[in-house]
C-alpha cells in the first residue's frame, strides 16, 4: 500500500527531508506543505540580495520541475491543526489529510518584543525572509536620493547585517543593542569593541544598554522618531526589529505533542512520542543524542539539511541516532566574517583557559581560542579567517596540544597524526563568499 508522507514546513529542513524519503521510498506520496509565497529559497544570501549582488531568481533553490523530477507535491497553504491522534492535518484552505507519516520543519519567526508602535508604517518585524528583503528593499528605494535615516533594534548577528545593508544603501543608521556589547552572547567583550568600531567607522552608529521604548508617528500614521529608555528620541525614516527567533509551534496547541522551551521536544532519533512524527531545523529541541562541547541550540543550515536527512531516514524506519558533533557557526556580524567552534566563549564555571593570538596589525581582527586540561575546546575568530579547519579538526580529535598553545594558530603546525586531507576547507560557499569579500580598512 502506498504510504502517504507529509512535510510541514519548504525550508532546508523540509526539503531536505524530501529529497531523502524519495529515496528511501521510491512509491511513496510525498507531500510539502509551503507556508511562504516563495519555493524553497536559500537564506543565507539574503544580505547579497539587498545589496545587489545576486538577483531574486538566484535565491530560488528549487524551481517546480526540480519538485517535478523528485515527484514531490508541493502546496501553497499553512496547517492549523494537527490531530495526532487521527494521523490528520487541517489546513487553512479547510482542506483535511491523512498520512501515515509526518515531518515538522516549521522553522522560527522574528520575536515580537514589547514595544509600542511596531505596527506603524515604516516598521518591519524581523529581518528573516524574503518578504522582510522585499520590503526593505522597497523602502530603501523609496527613499533613494534623499537623506534618510533608519533604526535598527538589536545588535546580533540579523539586526547587524541589515545595519550593514541599509547603511550601504545610503542611509543614516542607528543601532540599538540592548545589552553591553554588540554581538552577545555570541562574542565577549573584546570582540564586541571591534564590532562596535568597524561599524563606526563605516558611517553608522551605536547605543548600547539602551532599548526601544516606543515609537511616534507622524500625522499619516508613519514612524518618525524611536523613543529609547533613556528618554532620547532619535528622528527616522524606517524600522527594522531584529531581537531574535522563536519556533514556529504556536499552531500546535492542543496537539497533543510536548512542547520544551517553546520548541518540538524530540529523541535522540528526532522523534516525538508519537511513533509517526518527526521534527527538524530551528523548530526543534533535542533531548539526547551526541553533541561535542556544544553551549546553545545550533540553528544554522547546515544543523537543519543533518537534521531534515536524520528525521526522513529515522521514519522510514532506519533508528539512527542524530550526532551534531562539534558546533561550528560560520557567518558575519555586520561585514565582518566569524567562525565559532566548540566552546567559543565558555562561561567562567567552565573552567576553561583562553588565549589571544596576533592579528598582524588587522585592527578588525580577533583570534581568540579556550583550553581545558590540555586540550583546544574552542575558538572564536573574527575578521580574517585562519585555520578553521584544521581547528576545527583539532578540537574534533581531542588532540593533547600541551605546551604547543602558541603555534595553534601558526600555519605551520599541525599536531602529530593529523592526515594532510583534514586540511580540506570547512564551512559552506556562502561563508566563503564573504570571506573574500573581506577587505581591511
Amino acid at each position: 500500500m502506498t504510504k502517504q508522507y507529509f512535510i510541514i514546513g519548504a525550508g532546508v529542513a523540509g526539503i531536505s527531508a524530501a529529497e531523502e524519503l524519495r529515496r528511501g521510498d521510491a512509491d511513496a506520496e510525498i507531500t510539502v506543505i509551503n507556508g511562504e509565497s516563495y519555493p524553497f529559497y536559500r537564506r543565507l544570501s539574503l544580505s547579497t540580495y539587498l545589496q545587489g549582488h545576486t538577483s531574486l531568481e538566484a535565491l530560488i533553490v528549487k524551481q517546480p520541475q526540480d519538485y517535478a523530477a523528485l515527484r514531490v507535491s508541493v502546496r501553497q497553504d499553512r496547517v492549523t491543526r494537527l490531530e495526532a491522534e487521527q494521523n490528520r492535518l487541517v489546513l487553512a484552505s479547510g482542506e483535511v489529510c491523512a498520512y501515515d507519516g509526518l515531518i515538522l520543519a516549521t522553522g522560527g519567526s522574528p520575536i515580537r518584543p514589547p514595544i509600542g508602535g511596531l505596527d506603524l508604517d515604516g516598521v518591519r518585524l524581523g529581518y528573516w525572509d524574503i518578504q522582510d528583503t522585499l520590503w526593505y528593499e522597497q523602502q530603501t528605494q523609496q527613499v533613494k536620493g534623499r537623506s534618510a535615516r533608519a533604526v535598527v533594534i538589536g545588535g546580533g548577528v540579523l539586526g547587524l547585517e541589515l545595519a550593514d545593508c541599509l547603511n550601504k544603501a545610503g542611509l543614516e543608521v542607528t543601532i540599538l543593542q540592548l545589552t553591553g556589547w554588540l554581538g552577545e552572547p555570541l562574542v565577549d567583550e573584546a570582540a564586541g569593541q571591534i564590532i562596535a568600531k568597524r561599524v563606526h567607522e563605516s558611517g553608522a552608529d551605536i547605543r548600547v544598554n539602551t532599548a526601544a521604548s516606543h515609537l511616534l508617528s507622524d500625522e499619516n500614521g508613519r514612524v518618525r522618531t524611536v523613543v529609547t529608555s533613556s528618554g532620547e528620541e532619535i528622528a527616522t525614516d524606517m524600522v527594522g526589529v531584529c531581537c531574535g527567533i522563536q519556533p514556529n509551534v504556536s499552531w500546535l496547541e492542543g496537539s497533543g505533542l510536548r512542547l520544551e522551551r517553546g520548541s518540538i521536544a524530540v529523541n535522540e532519533h528526532l522523534g516525538t512520542h508519537y511513533a509517526n512524527i518527526y521534527a527538524a531545523g530551528d523548530c526543534t529541541w533535542v533531548q539526547g543524542g551526541t553533541r561535542l562541547t556544544t553551549c546553545r541550540p545550533n540553528r544554522t543550515w547546515q544543523v537543519a539539511t543533518l537534521q531534515g536527512l536524520i528525521a526522513a531516514q529515522n521514519l522510514l524506519g532506519a533508528n539512527r541516532p542524530y550526532n551534531e558533533g562539534l558546533f561550528y557557526n560560520a557567518g558575519v556580524f555586520y561585514d565582518l566574517p566569524y567562525t565559532l567552534l566548540g566552546q567559543f566563549n565558555p562561561a567562567p564555571e567552565a573552567g576553561c583557559e583562553s588565549r589571544l593570538y596576533d592579528t598582524a596589525g588587522d585592527r578588525f581582527a580577533y583570534f581568540k581560542l579556550n583550553f581545558k586540561d590540555g586540550r583546544l575546546v574552542g575558538a572564536l575568530l573574527l575578521g580574517q579567517q585562519r585555520r578553521t579547519p584544521i581547528l576545527r579538526k583539532i578540537i574534533e580529535g581531542n588532540y593533547l596540544v600541551t605546551g604547543h598553545e602558541p603555534e595553534l594558530m601558526d600555519l605551520k603546525f599541525k599536531p602529530k597524526g593529523l592526515p594532510v586531507a583534514d586540511l580540506a576547507n570547512a564551512g559552506d560557499a556562502e561563508v566563503e563568499q564573504k570571506l573574500a569579500a573581506y577587505s581591511k580598512l
